[in-house]
């Protein structure tokens, strides 16, 4: 993200109408493509299959598959996101670029293998017609690698090339569920379901392969250290509970509504509340402008301010150069996160207060519009402790940011069971109480720290390196020796080849 909000830079330089809503179309789609276009597809998917009049247990049926693909996957990636990230941040930082390829190439097949694992094993007994298992076991795996590659996009600063990969899976879904339902393939049981989910995956592969192509293009070459990676879990152990424990808070509700009484049991396979899964998605699309406004703030305005400052701090300045660095630093810090809650926070209410009459035009169940007035209120909240989260990481407060992802992880937890054995009205209670009470706790953190920074920045710094070691350190260090030995072998080899030329 960080990469691409650079090249945003030069439109949002440009004071024409036309240029920025541009440019915050794309920051939209690079701080929240899967997201938009899984909401989005799901809710296209079910529009168009109820104006079709399909049967509801097809409906059910494919909204289940969908949405277990979006957030098995993105809990299987979750611990490992923040992990790649700040290594791949590192290498690009010291512009050694021969880790980006093959660092890809490991995590991806370490997703690839926990995706395909765990897929196949959920579906093996389950009764579902054998080619619609297939298609599912191959949704989860391609929208698992999505993920993966939009970590490496975000070094390729091509944005243009990511809103346009979405568009073309968009169309390429939509044309394709126009057709297959004047032509639909005869798949048998579930045919309408089969279609459209075969029409989705259609456009999710383009997706992938468009993302692939421009990344291998721009990093063809490297070394063979493909698990190097790994050795940063050891070195940033919280960077993995960070994941962790906020990815599994923002679904743990989810997952316990799934045994409340909203829940629906499809096929003997899924189990999940369509109700409020289709709530809670909604809400967070509400959630969007922050996240655009969280990219464009930072790279456009914090990072230049943050960067002044520790120029100043770890150079020769006086204390009062520094000081002032560090007032304009906060100033600005400040000013940029209320004017984010700010926004947010109007944009939440007047989608709250507008939700009856939009909800009718869309023709939405009320059961989810009366949830979705509640878990709107909780985005809200769960933005705002998520850009004060990463600006804490910015800071390299990793302890303090893990200590906000596991408030509200088990908040979450806690208060979602508690609420839901008060009845189905206080259902959507839990993730907006937990969302809150976060949200006060991180800004604790954040004020605490921002009224001592220069005592943190100068008291902080290591007297001596210490040598990270651990479990996966010594797994990268064999991973690395191996891919070593294999190229000194497949160079002696070439060697070989080039001193003895076969005989004619």
């Amino acid at each position: 993200m960080a990469g691409i909000g650079f090249a945003l830079k030069r439109m949002f330089k440009d004071d024409s109408f036309t240029k920025r809503g541009i440019a915050y179309i794309y920051s939209s789609f690079v701080a929240a493509g899967p997201w938009i276009i899984s909401v989005v597809a799901i809710n296209l998917l079910l529009f168009f299959m109820e104006a079709l009049d399909v049967n509801v247990d097809e409906r059910n049926l494919l909204s289940a598959t969908i949405v277990y693909s979006f957030l098995f996957s993105q809990l299987i990636i979750a611990p490992f996101q923040l992990v790649v990230t700040r290594y791949l941040s590192d290498k690009l930082y010291m512009s050694d670029y021969r880790y980006d390829r093959p660092s890809y190439m490991g995590f991806n097949q370490i997703i690839f293998s926990i995706s395909l694992v765990a897929s196949i094993a959920f579906y093996y007994n389950k009764p579902l017609p054998f080619y619609y298992k297939t298609m599912s076991v191959y949704l989860f795996v391609i929208i698992s690698m999505i993920w993966v590659i939009m970590i490496y996009l975000s070094a390729v600063k091509n944005y243009k090339l990511i809103v346009n990969a979405y568009l073309a899976g968009a169309l390429i879904s939509v044309g394709l569920m126009i057709l297959l339902v004047r032509a639909p393939l005869p798949f048998g049981e579930f045919e309408t379901a089969s279609n459209f989910l075969f029409a989705y995956l259609m456009g999710l592969s383009v997706v992938f392969l468009i993302f692939l192509y421009n990344f291998l293009s721009t990093f063809f070459y490297g070394n063979g250290y493909k698990f190097d990676f790994l050795r940063y879990i050891d070195k940033f152990s919280s960077l993995f509970f960070i994941g962790l424990f906020y990815t599994s808070g923002i679904w743990i509700d989810n997952i316990l509504m799934w045994f409340s009484k909203l829940s629906l049991v499809i096929q003997e396979t899924y189990r999940f509340a369509p109700f409020y899964d289709n709530a809670i998605f909604l809400s967070y699309l509400t959630i969007i402008p922050s996240l655009v406004l969280f990219l464009v703030f930072v790279e456009t305005d914090f990072y230049s301010t943050y960067k002044n400052y520790f120029q100043k701090a770890n150079g020769a300045e006086t204390y009062g150069k520094i000081n002032i660095a560090y007032h304009r630093m906060k100033r600005s810090l400040n000013f940029n996160l209320f004017y984010s809650f700010e926004v947010q926070t109007l944009i939440t209410l007047t989608v709250v207060l507008l939700a009856k009459p939009i909800f009718k035009i869309l023709k939405i169940n009320y059961v989810i519009r009366n949830i979705f007035k509640i878990t709107a209120v909780g985005s809200l909240f769960n933005i705002l402790f998520f850009t004060v989260m990463l600006i804490l990481l910015y800071f390299e407060l990793k302890k303090r940011a893990m200590l906000v992802a596991t408030c509200f992880f088990f908040s979450n937890l806690i208060f979602t069971i508690y609420f839901r054995s008060k009845g189905a009205e206080f259902y959507c209670y839990g993730f907006t109480v937990a969302s809150i009470i976060t949200f006060i706790f991180s800004m604790i953190l954040y004020e605490t720290f921002m009224n001592r920074v220069n005592f943190v920045t100068f008291t902080r710094q290591p007297i001596y390196i210490k040598e990270t070691t651990g479990f996966f350190v010594r797994l990268s260090d064999r991973a690395n020796k191996r891919a070593e030995a294999k190229r000194i072998a497949d160079f002696k080899k070439a060697e070989e080849a080039v001193a003895s030329p076969p005989e004619d």
